[in-house]
């Protein structure tokens, strides 16, 4: 949150961005111009994966990157995979301890 300057909304409706006609690219664009020169943004970071197509050629309009969230999520996860990690079975991720059934399932019960 420290590294975030801000968060901002150009108030357009994804229905929007599908629209012919439409001013929508228009309107996120103008408002990546006022996060950059109002925020000082170095990065943009796009809040709708309807956007995602417009994530190239802002970058090239306003010479800043601007990230699709979808593609950077898919992205992690992806590498994340591929180093091989596994979530901690320790802390807020351990498994929940084993209670015993009570009724007609407790002949079922996992814990002694």
């Amino acid at each position: 949150a420290s590294r975030c300057a801000k968060v901002r909304s150009s108030d357009v409706a994804v229905l929007e961005l599908e629209r012919p006609g439409s001013n929508a690219r228009h309107r996120i664009s103008e408002e990546i111009a006022r996060a950059i020169s109002e925020d000082k943004a170095e990065a943009i970071v796009l809040g709708c994966a309807g956007m995602a197509d417009l994530a190239h050629s802002l970058s090239e309009e306003h010479g800043v990157p601007v990230l699709d969230g979808v593609v950077c999520a898919v992205t992690l996860a992806e590498s994340l995979f591929k180093v091989g990690l596994k979530t901690s079975k320790i802390g807020g991720y351990a498994a929940p301890r084993g209670k015993r059934f009570a009724g007609m399932f407790a002949p079922l019960s996992p814990a002694g």
